[in-house]
């Protein structure tokens, strides 16, 4: 069974939607007026979630808002927000921040999957045999890929024994989301203290616009640009459905070999594919973006209006994934989340700070914080905790950021594949992980062979 096959009333999905939206209401009106938010930036979306969670089944139970719902809501957002990044993308701009960002975002994944595993294994080797294993390797899907492919890639765990295998991404999705926050101002009230970075040297700078996220309509950022006549259709409209007429072609595309595998004897394939749909997804918005550049009709596209999208589908994403949090799945994995989360949150601030100082000529501080923020939440956080670093975004760093997770979506595909070789090749088993833990140590060594290879990154002294 597919996420697209649930039987969801569409009376609770309504109700559901309608409870999002008021969460992210009273989400911006405590950070407009509560001062600890306003502190450490913490995201509208983010304190959604936890009032979510807190009125859902799982807190007081005061509505009816469930995991399995919302997890199936995450699937779906998921997608749309990686087809609204394929079609709003433009070239791609190769150079040696981009490319060292790409290589640096990499590397923490393949160390935070190596932690994650190796406590895996310590705990079935000694204090719990019926442990499954696999929740070593959604240590870098929380932290580093976000809460949507965390909880679609371990969903699709579930058929080979992982209960709750989603709930469990999404925890790990939050925990990587405080350690962004809370740890992340921490270092950059510590990196001010230490006149480690280039633009200030206080956080006086930050105005009252960034603390409260309102902004005056006469200061504000423009949204974007009208690519078609009001009178003839909406342009936000036509971007959606936009978006939408890509997730249908995904559905079909999906749907296709999902169906040409089953009749060729291939059903064990089936779950993966489904837990795979944003990636064709991506794929197939990046061809319509394609058409639309060789065709000279890209300028339907505005970039701004798109990114809009983006963000509205990310911050429903966030919401939904916090609130799908089962705190009976906490009790069960308790101590696995634990110690792989006390671990993977210092080993990749600590090999971010190295990489930093030694793969970049410049702004060492400052994209060292986009890299902590990313690799721990997503670029979302990632950028916000960079504006408090360079407000206008005068270096290069956000630009960099941008053009090296595209990057990453390509250099990425053999670590997405590496995750999943215990459950396509070894049913689940104990050697299919001892495998994938091979697979990953000899990823991370040819990444760092290339990174030295191409002479972006110095080991030895720090610029």
């Amino acid at each position: 069974m597919s996420p697209w096959d649930l039987d969801v009333n569409l009376r609770v999905v309504v109700l559901d939607l309608l409870y999002l939206s008021s969460f992210i209401l009273l989400g911006t009106i405590l950070r407009r007026y509560v001062k600890f938010f306003q502190t450490y930036l913490i995201p509208n979306n983010f304190i959604a979630g936890f009032i979510a969670l807190a009125a859902g089944t799982q807190g007081f139970g005061l509505i009816n808002l469930q995991s399995d719902r919302l997890i199936l809501y995450v699937y779906h957002f998921l997608a749309l927000t990686f087809i609204a990044l394929g079609l709003r993308q433009e070239k791609t701009k190769w150079g040696k921040g981009p490319l060292s960002k790409s290589l640096a975002g990499l590397s923490s994944y393949l160390l935070q999957a190596i932690i994650g595993l190796g406590v895996a294994f310590l705990l079935f080797y000694t204090l719990m045999p019926d442990l499954f294993v696999g929740i070593g390797l959604v240590i870098p899907l929380g932290f580093g890929m976000g809460p949507g492919l965390a909880a679609t890639i371990a969903g699709s765990w579930e058929e080979y024994g992982f209960t709750g295998g989603a709930q469990v991404g999404l925890t790990f999705a939050t925990v990587g989301y405080m350690y962004a926050f809370f740890v992340g101002m921490a270092l950059i009230n510590w990196g001010i203290k230490r006149r480690k970075t280039t633009l200030i040297k206080s956080l006086d700078h930050i105005s009252k616009e960034v603390r409260t996220g309102v902004q005056k309509p006469m200061n504000g950022p423009i949204a974007g640009r009208l690519t078609l006549s009001t009178e003839a259709i909406e342009p936000m409209a036509f971007h959606l459905a936009a978006v939408g007429f890509v997730y249908f072609l995904t559905y079909l595309v999906v749907n296709f070999l999902c169906t040409f595998m089953e009749a060729h004897g291939l059903g064990d394939f089936v779950a993966t594919i489904w837990g795979f749909h944003f990636v064709v997804g991506l794929l197939l918005a990046i061809l319509v973006r394609k058409l639309l550049d060789m065709t000279k009709k890209a300028y339907l596209i505005d970039s701004g209006l798109m990114t809009r999208g983006m963000g509205l589908f990310l911050d429903y994403l966030v919401v939904g994934a916090i609130a799908g949090i089962s705190f009976t799945i906490i009790g069960q994995y308790w101590l696995p989340i634990l110690l792989m989360s006390l671990l993977a949150g210092p080993a990749t601030l600590g090999m971010l700070y190295y990489a930093c100082y030694r793969a970049f000529d410049d702004f060492h501080f400052e994209r060292f914080i986009e890299l902590f923020g990313e690799m721990t939440g997503t670029i979302n956080s990632a950028l916000v905790l960079l504006r408090v670093t360079d407000p206008e975004f005068k270096t290069p760093v956000a630009e960099d950021a941008v053009y090296g997770s595209g990057i990453s979506l390509f250099l990425g595909f053999p670590l997405l594949y590496a995750l999943n070789v215990p459950f396509v090749h070894f049913n689940g088993s104990i050697q299919g992980y001892w495998v994938t833990f091979g697979i990953i140590v000899v990823y991370w060594i040819l990444l760092i062979l290339l990174w030295r290879g191409i002479g972006f990154i110095k080991f030895g002294k720090k610029s």
